[in-house]
């Protein structure tokens, strides 16, 4: 870089293009497959323009074209990036802002940041699945270089930092300067920013400038549109990982296998289109001198004395094999399943697998997505850094993505604690625990951070009003059973009618609900 950067001359507008378009040469190796990374998760039309179905030898291109209209794609790669941004996202990202709390230009930011009536909070959350499909992604933030004198001014003028986000195949060039502490520093980026009409215009980002180029299509010519001073003093870009790669600016897709994986079953449902086309619709097979026609009561006319053995036949393949491809499919299915670790949640893969089979697949998700809110969440902190240097402010805030992400096969574990609890057990701290432990299912919480709203449920909704409307003397035998009635019938459950009677136990209680069943029936 800069040896090209140097045969410039400083004033000239005339910018040769191959300044322009120069790029870093890890860009230049991982286009392709960017390029293919991004069209397996778009899907549709993007997969259609890429051509990724192998053409048959001596396939024309017509016949290609028509196979490639035939055939659809089972996006396995979208399905797999939602499901692990749904539970990046289940839980609220907890964000204290510390002094720059009080900022007015925050709550405009969080609610468009960028500046396109994306929030904040959305915003991330395309960052978050666009590094899981390319292994990164880039934020730049920005702020208008506008003349203001107050920040009245700028409140009144709407000037505010933003966010811009960028794929890597459109972030043609970067580089980091190793500093006097250690530290690496991203020195140079340079993104493809917007095509309009036949132009294609380019920002480059140092710590002094920021300058703009533009492209033209049909001349050829490039030329610069603007420079302008960098007020940050810093590029300001942040690199968002979903794993770290060897090279600096580069990660690891979390869905290539996945996507490499899906474009060969793509492969196999444009075979089993053509194994139906060829069984329903066989080949006529005759020689020149024979007539014949096409459809339902055709009649194929042959020429007398022809040699029996050039009568016309039919070459029709055999069916049996679709069973072959669709076998071959599933299993591929399966392999991205467990890829995925996902097997429990996306197919009725639970049903096959054991109860550590399935703990231990969820353990394994659970540390993947565990490290991609990591990454997440060093990427805001970096986000927010430069936001505050924006507005002149210090970033003394915290931003903490959730670490566990309570994956649980939530019908399986309910299952389990109705049967322990239709077992009736006799001790109370057991009946509690199994009640604890279905609220945490049900709530997807842990008993720590559910205990104080059902504390206050409980006093609030039952202890006071039931309360006050019982009493609830020491009982004998005789008085016993018509009580334990009386507190079923207004809801007590076991756990609290032991509490609040010892001499009761847990046979007393069973032998009154056997008591209301019976007369129920």
């Amino acid at each position: 870089m800069p040896v090209i950067r140097d045969r410039l001359i400083k004033g000239d507008t005339r910018y040769i293009v191959d300044y322009i378009v120069e790029s870093h040469e890890a860009y230049r190796y991982y286009l392709n497959r960017w390029t293919f990374l991004g069209d397996a998760y778009q899907g549709g039309y993007d997969f259609f323009k890429g051509r990724y179905l192998e053409p048959y030898y001596y396939e024309s291109r017509d016949d290609y074209e028509k196979r490639l209209r035939q055939v659809a794609l089972d996006n396995h790669t979208k399905s797999v990036v939602g499901i692990y941004n749904s539970f990046l996202y289940r839980r609220e990202v907890k964000r204290d802002f510390g002094r720059i709390e009080n900022d007015p230009g925050l709550e405009p930011f969080l609610a468009d940041a960028d500046l396109d009536g994306r929030s904040f909070q959305a915003f991330m959350r395309d960052a978050s699945a666009y590094a899981m499909v390319y292994g990164n992604c880039w934020v730049v933030v920005d702020k208008p270089n506008a003349q203001t004198y107050t920040r009245a001014d700028e409140l009144n003028q709407g000037i505010r930092p933003y966010v811009s986000l960028f794929t890597p195949d459109n972030v043609m060039d970067w580089e980091y300067t190793r500093q006097p502490n250690g530290l690496y520093e991203l020195t140079y980026l340079k993104v493809k920013e917007e095509i309009v009409r036949d132009k294609q215009y380019i920002r480059e980002y140092t710590p002094d400038e920021i300058s703009v180029y533009m492209l033209d299509g049909e001349d050829k010519t490039g030329e610069l549109v603007e420079t302008v001073p960098n007020q940050l003093g810093r590029v300001p870009a942040v690199c968002v990982y979903a794993q770290r790669g060897n090279i600096r600016g580069i990660g690891v897709s979390a869905i290539g296998d996945i996507a490499d994986m899906s474009k060969m079953i793509y492969e196999e449902y444009s075979e089993i289109e053509q194994i139906i086309r060829l069984t329903n619709h066989p080949t006529l097979v005759k020689t020149v001198d024979t007539e014949a026609s096409a459809g339902a009561g055709s009649i194929v006319q042959m020429p007398q004395g022809m040699d029996p053995g050039l009568k016309p036949y039919l070459i029709q393949p055999d069916g049996a094999s679709i069973e072959a491809v669709l076998q071959s499919i599933q299993n591929k299915v399966d392999a991205i399943d467990r890829m995925a670790c996902l097997g429990g949640i996306r197919s009725v893969e639970s049903r096959r697998l054991s109860g550590i089979g399935l703990q231990t697949e969820f353990q394994m998700l659970n540390a993947k997505l565990a490290d991609f809110a990591m990454n997440l969440e060093h990427a805001e902190e970096q986000i927010w850094r430069m936001w505050a240097m924006y507005q002149g402010s210090v970033w003394d805030g915290m931003v903490e993505y959730p670490r566990s992400f309570s994956i649980q096969d939530k019908a399986n574990d309910i299952a389990m604690l109705k049967m322990a609890k239709e077992a009736q057990p006799t001790d109370p701290m057991i009946i509690d625990k199994i009640d604890k432990m279905i609220l945490e299912t049900i709530t997807e919480r842990s008993w720590e951070e559910v205990k104080e709203w059902y504390d206050d449920w409980k006093e609030n909704t039952r202890g006071e009003d039931v309360s006050e409307e019982m009493e609830h003397p020491t009982l004998d035998a005789a008085s016993k059973q018509p009580h334990i009635r009386e507190m079923i019938m207004e809801g007590y459950t076991d756990a609290q009618i032991l509490q609040l009677h010892p001499e009761v136990t847990q046979q007393d209680i069973r032998n009154t609900k056997e008591a209301l069943l019976r007369e129920g029936e």
